[in-house]
C-alpha cells in the first residue's frame, strides 16, 4: 500500500474508531476503494456488506436503498456497508433523514458512500469527507511489473515494459488502476517491439482515457521551430523544461507553474502558447472559457471543479488560456449573476496558485487594463514575457518560416518561387510595424494571387499584399504604444 492510500486507510480507521457513522468516499477507481474498505474492515475486526441498486445487499439479495437504511437501523453490531452510487438513488425526505440520523449514531454499523469524483452528494452536515488520491507513480511501476510478467519474459513487449517502468508510471499518473491496465495493453497491441513508439501511444491513449469534459480540449501542440523569433523565451521553456525531468524534485526543484504572454495581437503569443508544450515534451489542453458558464446554479463553480480535477489528473500537461483577460472580465462586483463570475475567477485564480501537480499553465493577453491584481502574484506565474511586433530579424525568420518550412511540412516539398530568397527578405526587412499574422496573410494572398495567373509566387506579389494591409500598429497606434510603456516596467521581452 502506498503511503498516499495509508494515509487515507488510517483516518478510515481513526474515524470509525471514533464513533464516525457515514463517510462519503470519492473516487475514480471503485474496484481501488473496495480493497482498501475491505483491509481496513479485516484490521477492525468488522464485517463488511455491500449495497447497489443493481445487485441489492451483497450482490445476493434485492433490495432498495431504503430497506437497506432501515436494515443498518436495525443491526446493533459495528460493520461497515458500503453504498456504490447511492447518492442517484435516495427517494427524497424519508431516505435522507434516515440517513441522516443514520449518521448522528456513535455506534453500530458504519455507512461509507462511495461515489465518483465530481458526482453530486447528499447535502448532510453529518457525513465526513474523504477522497481516495489515485495510484502514485510506486504503485503504478509494479503495475507495470505485474503486466510484464503476465506478457512473459521473452517477448519484446517485456523487454519495453520492465526495462521502461518509470517512464511508463509517470505518463500513467492520474489513470485509474485498471484504466491504466488497459492502456498499457492496447498500446502494447499497437506498438509491441518500439520502446518510442510505445511511449508515444501510451500518451495518446491517456488523453482519451481521462476525457476532456466540456472545458477542456486536446491540442496538437505546434512545432518549436515554426515560432519565428523570441529566442529569450524559447531559451527559458528549454531550461524550465528540466522542472519536469524525474530528478529534479529530489533537487528541491519545484513544479513549473508556467508563464503570462501578453503582447500585441496578431504577433504569435497562441502559437507561442502552443509551442510552449513542444518545448517542454508534455501534451497540450486548451481551457476553453465558453463552456465553463452554465445557466443553472453551482453549474459554473461546477464545471470549473472538473476542469481543474481533470487538468491535474492529465499531469504533467500543458493548459492553455487563450485571452485570459476575457476569461477573468467581470470578476469585479459581478451582481447581475448573483456573483458567479467572481467565484468562478476566485475559484480559478486560487487553484492557479495551489495546484499541487505539474500542471503548466500559459495564458495569453492582449489588454493589461482587464486583467485583475491579483493575477500578477508570484506563485500563479512563474514569468511574464512581452511579445512586440517583430523585429527587422524577426520578420525575416516568420517569413522563412511561411515561405518554405510550414508548405514543406504540409506538402512534403516547398512550392517554387519565381524570385530567390534575397528577394522576400527585402521585403520583409522592410515592412517594419507589420505582425507576424499580417506577414503570414499577405503570403497568403501573394500565393492566391500568383495561382490565379498559373505562376510560381513572387516578391512582387508579397510586397504588393503588405502595401494593402493596414497594420495594427496604425489602426491602433495608441494601444499598442500604451502596452509597449507597461512591458518596460512589468515583463520581460520575449
Amino acid at each position: 500500500m502506498t503511503a498516499d492510500l495509508a494515509a487515507v486507510s488510517e483516518r478510515f480507521k481513526q474515524s470509525l474508531r471514533a464513533g464516525v457513522r457515514a463517510i462519503v468516499l470519492e473516487t475514480h477507481d471503485e474496484a481501488r476503494a473496495l480493497d482498501m474498505l475491505a483491509a481496513v474492515a479485516r484490521e477492525l475486526g468488522w464485517a463488511t456488506h455491500e449495497w447497489t441498486a443493481a445487485g441489492g445487499w451483497d450482490r445476493a439479495q434485492p433490495l432498495t436503498l431504503t430497506g437497506c437504511l432501515e436494515r443498518a437501523r436495525s443491526h446493533p453490531e459495528p460493520q461497515i456497508i458500503v453504498l456504490l452510487d447511492a447518492s442517484s438513488s435516495l427517494q427524497g425526505a424519508a431516505d435522507r433523514r434516515s440517513l441522516r440520523e443514520l449518521a448522528q449514531r456513535t455506534s453500530g454499523p458504519a455507512l461509507v458512500l462511495v461515489e465518483r469524483v465530481g458526482d453530486k452528494v447528499p447535502d448532510i452536515p453529518e457525513l465526513a469527507h474523504e477522497r481516495l488520491p489515485a495510484p502514485d507513480g510506486a504503485e503504478l511501476v509494479q503495475t507495470v511489473l505485474e503486466i510484464a510478467d503476465a506478457v512473459g519474459s521473452d517477448s519484446k513487449a517485456w523487454e519495453a515494459l520492465s526495462g521502461g517502468r518509470d517512464a511508463i508510471a509517470r505518463e500513467l499518473i492520474g489513470l485509474e488502476r485498471f484504466t491504466a491496465e488497459r492502456v498499457v495493453a492496447e498500446a502494447l497491441a499497437a506498438t509491441p517491439d518500439d520502446p518510442a513508439q510505445l511511449m508515444r501511444s501510451l500518451r495518446a491513449r491517456k488523453l482519451q482515457a481521462v476525457g476532456s469534459g466540456s472545458v477542456l480540449e486536446f491540442v496538437a501542440p505546434a512545432p518549436v521551430d515554426e515560432l519565428g523569433g523570441m529566442s529569450r523565451l524559447k531559451a527559458w521553456l528549454s531550461r524550465r523544461a528540466l522542472a519536469f525531468h524525474p530528478d529534479a524534485r529530489a533537487a528541491g526543484i519545484p513544479d513549473a507553474k508556467g508563464v503570462l504572454l501578453v503582447g500585441v495581437s496578431g504577433c504569435g503569443k497562441s502559437l507561442a502558447a502552443r509551442a510552449s508544450a513542444d518545448a517542454l515534451h508534455l501534451p497540450l489542453v486548451r481551457f476553453d472559457p465558453g463552456r465553463l458558464f452554465g445557466s443553472t446554479v453551482g453549474e459554473s463553480e461546477a464545471n470549473l471543479r472538473r476542469a481543474c480535477e481533470t487538468a491535474e489528473r492529465l499531469a504533467p500537461v500543458v493548459v492553455w488560456i487563450d485571452e485570459i483577460e476575457k476569461v477573468l472580465a467581470g470578476s469585479e462586483g459581478a451582481a447581475s449573476d448573483a456573483g458567479t463570475t467572481a467565484r468562478v475567477v476566485g475559484g480559478l485564480l486560487t487553484w492557479m496558485a495551489e495546484r499541487t501537480r505539474p500542471v503548466f499553465v500559459v495564458a495569453t493577453a492582449n489588454d493589461t487594463t482587464r486583467l485583475p491584481a491579483e493575477l500578477w502574484r508570484r506563485g500563479r506565474f512563474d514569468e511574464t514575457f512581452f511579445v512586440d511586433l517583430p523585429s527587422a530579424e524577426e520578420r525575416l525568420a516568420i517569413t522563412r518560416i511561411h515561405l518554405y518550412d510550414q508548405p514543406r511540412r504540409r506538402c512534403g516539398a516547398s512550392p517554387p518561387c519565381a524570385d530567390a530568397w534575397e528577394a522576400f527578405a527585402a521585403v520583409a526587412d522592410a515592412a517594419e510595424g507589420y505582425s507576424g499574422a499580417d506577414l503570414e496573410a499577405a503570403l497568403v494572398e501573394a500565393r492566391l494571387d500568383a495561382f490565379a495567373e498559373a505562376r510560381p509566387v513572387a516578391a512582387g506579389d508579397f510586397s504588393r499584399a503588405l502595401a494593402a494591409a493596414v497594420p495594427l500598429s496604425r489602426s491602433h497606434a495608441a494601444s499598442v504604444s500604451a502596452l509597449r510603456r507597461w512591458a518596460e516596467t512589468s515583463a520581460r521581452r520575449a
